[in-house]
């Protein structure tokens, strides 16, 4: 028989299961809308989560972001031709592990997903590890990638080269 659930504040049976949706913030700009259940008894006022119901809410939502970013970080490698092999034997891999996971076939552990984000992050890593993670290549590799970042980020057009001649000139007169 079902233990009656009771207000863990004032003691009655005077519950009311509300649900509610809630935004479930995930990394890189991804979130989850989920319906989160929680009580509220209409004795006292109180509510919240008094049986431990959300834990499997947020859980399950977790894990379905971990899934997103999985098969999004695999296809970002796909889509520039990063070899998935190439990435098992620079970080260490067993072969066909991506594979594997791309196909549902099994799961990364949280230290798998883990590395998957910061590789999707930052795929230079994987030209990191190529190398051994040698100090100083690993130093030029990073220095290189951001100067390239940077130098991609700026505008060279012929408006702003024309703007800054007649600022010069300007300031020569």
């Amino acid at each position: 028989m079902k233990k009656k659930q009771l207000c863990p504040v004032c003691g009655s049976d005077k519950l009311e299961r509300v649900v509610q949706k809630d935004s479930i913030p995930g990394d890189f700009g991804k979130e989850l809308v989920v319906d989160v259940p929680y009580v509220k008894c209409t004795e006292c006022g109180s509510e919240g989560d008094f049986f431990g119901e959300n834990d499997q809410v947020i859980e399950k939502a977790l894990s379905t972001l971990n899934e997103s970013y999985i098969e999004d970080a695999l296809n970002f490698f796909n889509e520039r031709n990063i070899s998935f092999a190439g990435i098992e034997r620079a970080v260490g891999l067993p072969q066909r592990t991506l594979t594997k996971w791309k196909n549902g076939i099994s799961s990364p552990t949280a230290a798998g997903i883990a590395l998957l984000k910061f590789l999707r992050a930052f795929p230079w890593l994987i030209e990191v590890a190529e190398h051994k993670f040698d100090t100083n290549i690993s130093q030029k590799i990073l220095i290189q990638t951001a100067l390239t970042k940077l130098v991609n980020s700026m505008s060279f057009n012929d408006s702003d080269v024309e703007k800054s001649r007649q600022t010069e000139l300007q300031y020569l007169h």
